[in-house]
C-alpha cells in the first residue's frame, strides 16, 4: 500500500500560531455573542437553570449529544480503541440504545412531568421535593459538585494532547483561554448560551469526526480493506510500532479478547460504565427538564440517536485503524493512547484539517465543559446554599450566589487542570459509574414506584456512593495503586470489575429495603401524590 508523506516537524509554525489565533478569536467572538444573547433572556432562575423549558427538539438533542459526547470521547476512546480493537464498538451500541432510547423513553418524559410538578430545575432539587428533604437535596449537590470538578479536568488533558502534539502550543496558556472564553458566556447566559453554544459546537464536531473518518478509510483503500488490514496485524507487527494491542487484543484488532481475559474485564468496564452510567447523569437530565413540551422530546430522540451513533461510532472505528496507518508510514506509537489520534492528524492530514480537527475537538471539550459548570454551580449555588443552607430566598440572589459558584467552580478546575494530580485524572474517567451507583436506584425509584420514602433515598444513594468510592480507593487495579499502594487483591477477576457491577444492585436493594422498612410520612405522601399528578 501507498505510504502518505509524514510533514515535517517545525514547518511554519509562525503561520500555526498566527491561525489559531485568529481560530481562537473567533471562537471567542461567536460564542460571547451567544452568551450576550443568553444573558438577554435570562430573566429569572428558571431562565437560568433550564433555559426556561423552551428548547426545541433540534436544540435539546445537539445540547444532549454535545454534553455526552466530549473530547475525553473523541481523544481518550479513539486511543482506547487503538489498544482493545473494533469489540469498543459495543459501547456506541449502548450509547445509542441506552443513552438515546431509553434514556428519553423511560427517564425523559417522566422526569419532564415530574420536574414541572415540583416545580424542581436540577436532579438534587427534584429528589429534595420529592422526598420533603432539603439535606438530601444539599448532599447530592455536594457529590455532584466536586466529582464535576474533577471529571471537568479530564476534559481539559485531552484537550492538552491535541496541542501539545500539532502545534507545540503550551498546554497552559491553552487552558487559560478555554477556561476564559466558556466561563464568560455561561455565567454571563446561562443555559439558554449553553444550549445554544452546543448547537454550533455540535456541527463543528460531526463534521470533524466525519471527515477524519473518511479520510482514514480512504488512506486504506476503503471500509473492507481498512478492516482486513487491521485484522491482518500480527502481535509481532504491532509489537514493532510499540502498540500496546500486542497484547491486549489477543484474539487481534477485530475480535473480542477472550472472556475474563484481562483486556475482556477492561472492556467489561469501559462499556458497561459509561453505557449504563449515561442513565444518572446530572448534566444530561437537565436537557430533559429544558424541554418546551413532550412532543420536542420525543422529536429529539431521532437526531439524538444519529448525532451519537455518528459521533461514537467513527470515533471507536478509527482507533484501530490507526495502528495500520503507523505501520504503513513507519510511525510509532506515541506512548499513550490519547496521543495515537493527535500523531495521526497532524502526520498524514493536510494542514488545513489539523485546524479543523483541532477545533471540533475543542468543540466538544467546550460543550462539555460548560454544561459540567453550569450543573456543578447549580449544585452549590441553588442546591446547597440557597436550599441546603439559607432555606429558600430571592430569585435575584439565587442567581447571584449561582455565578459566584460556578466563577469559583471554573477557578478551581483551572488550577487543577495545570497541575492535575494523577488520582484526579484517573478517578474522573469513571465519573458515569459513580454518578449511576449513587443516583440511579433513587431517581428511577422516584419516577416508578409511589412507595418509594425519604429513608429509601438516602439509604440508595450513599450505600452506592459510599461502596464506589472503597472500591475505587482498596480494589480498583487503576485507583487502589494511587491511593493505599497497591490493590487489596491480586485477582485481576477482582480487581478489575467495576463498581458499577456491585454497587448498582446494592443501590436497589437499599433504596427497596429501606423504603419498605421505614415507610413516608403524610407529607411526603402529599409530596408523591403531587409528583405523580401529571403522570
Amino acid at each position: 500500500m501507498k505510504k502518505q508523506s509524514p510533514k515535517k516537524k517545525g514547518q511554519n509554525k509562525m503561520e500555526d500560531v498566527i491561525f489559531f489565533v485568529i481560530f481562537m478569536a473567533l471562537f471567542a467572538g461567536v460564542f460571547s455573542f451567544l452568551g450576550y444573547l443568553g444573558y438577554k433572556k435570562t430573566k429569572t432562575a428558571e431562565d437560568y437553570y433550564v433555559a426556561g423549558r423552551k428548547m426545541g427538539a433540534l436544540v435539546i438533542a445537539f445540547s444532549y449529544g454535545a454534553t455526552f459526547i466530549s473530547a475525553v470521547a473523541l481523544i481518550g476512546f479513539s486511543g482506547i480503541a487503538s489498544i482493545y480493537g473494533h469489540a469498543l464498538l459495543w459501547l456506541a451500541f449502548l450509547n445509542v440504545f441506552i443513552g438515546i432510547l431509553i434514556a428519553f423513553i423511560f427517564y425523559g418524559f417522566r422526569t419532564r412531568k415530574m420536574g414541572l410538578s415540583l416545580k424542581a430545575l436540577t436532579l438534587p432539587e427534584m429528589l429534595g421535593n420529592r422526598f420533603n428533604s432539603t439535606k438530601l437535596q444539599a448532599v447530592s449537590g455536594i457529590i455532584i459538585a466536586v466529582f464535576m470538578i474533577a471529571y471537568t479536568s479530564a476534559v481539559f488533558l485531552a484537550v492538552s494532547s491535541l496541542f501539545q502534539v500539532s502545534f507545540g502550543i503550551p498546554y497552559e496558556i491553552c487552558v487559560i483561554v478555554f477556561t476564559i472564553i466558556v466561563g464568560i458566556y455561561l455565567v454571563v447566559g446561562g443555559l439558554y448560551a449553553v444550549m445554544w453554544t452546543h448547537a454550533v459546537q455540535g456541527v463543528l464536531m460531526l463534521a470533524g469526526m466525519l471527515i477524519l473518518t473518511i479520510g482514514i478509510y480512504s488512506m486504506l483503500g476503503g471500509v473492507g480493506p481498512a478492516h482486513e488490514a487491521a485484522a491482518a496485524l500480527t502481535p509481532e507487527i504491532l509489537e514493532g510500532i510499540g502498540s500496546p494491542a500486542a497484547t491486549q487484543a489477543p484474539n487481534g484488532l477485530t475480535s473480542m479478547p477472550p472472556v475474563l481475559s484481562a483486556p475482556f474485564m477492561m472492556l467489561l468496564t469501559l462499556i458497561f460504565g459509561v453505557g449504563i452510567g449515561v442513565l444518572a447523569q446530572p448534566q444530561l437530565i437537565v436537557r430533559y427538564l429544558s424541554a418546551k413540551s413532550e412532543k420536542a422530546l420525543r422529536r429529539a430522540i431521532p437526531y439524538g440517536g444519529i448525532f451519537i451513533l455518528l459521533m461514537t461510532f467513527t470515533a471507536f472505528s478509527i482507533g484501530p485503524l490507526c495502528n495500520v496507518l503507523m505501520v504503513n508510514n513507519g510511525l510509532t506509537y506515541p506512548g499513550t493512547p490519547d496521543k495515537v489520534v493527535p500523531l495521526i492528524v497532524s502526520e498524514l492530514f493536510p494542514q488545513w484539517f489539523v485546524f479543523l480537527f483541532l477545533f471540533a475537538v475543542l468543540a466538544a471539550a467546550m460543550s462539555t465543559a460548560s454544561a459540567l459548570f453550569h450543573t456543578a454551580g447549580a449544585s452549590l449555588g441553588r442546591d446547597v446554599y440557597e436550599k441546603g443552607m439559607k432555606k429558600g430566598g430571592s430569585e435575584k440572589k439565587s442567581l447571584q450566589i449561582t455565578r459566584i459558584a460556578t466563577l469559583v467552580i471554573v477557578g478551581v478546575t483551572l488550577i487543577i487542570s495545570l497541575n492535575p494530580p494523577d488520582v484526579v485524572a484517573i478517578m474522573c474517567a469513571f465519573f458515569f459509574g459513580l454518578m449511576a451507583c449513587t443516583f440511579l436506584a433513587p431517581y428511577t425509584f422516584m419516577l416508578y414506584w409511589k412507595k418509594t420514602s425519604r429513608a429509601g433515598a438516602w439509604a440508595g444513594m450513599l450505600g452506592g456512593f459510599i461502596f464506589t468510592m472503597f472500591w475505587y480507593a482498596l480494589i480498583y487495579f487503576k485507583t487502589a495503586p494511587q491511593i493505599i499502594g497497591s490493590s487489596l487483591t491480586d485477582n485481576y477477576v477482582i480487581n478489575m470489575l467495576d463498581p458499577l457491577f456491585i454497587a448498582l444492585p446494592l443501590s436497589i436493594v437499599l433504596t427497596i429495603v429501606f423504603s419498605l422498612l421505614i415507610k413516608q410520612d403524610k407529607e411526603e405522601q402529599k409530596l408523591m401524590a403531587k409528583a405523580f399528578e401529571n403522570i
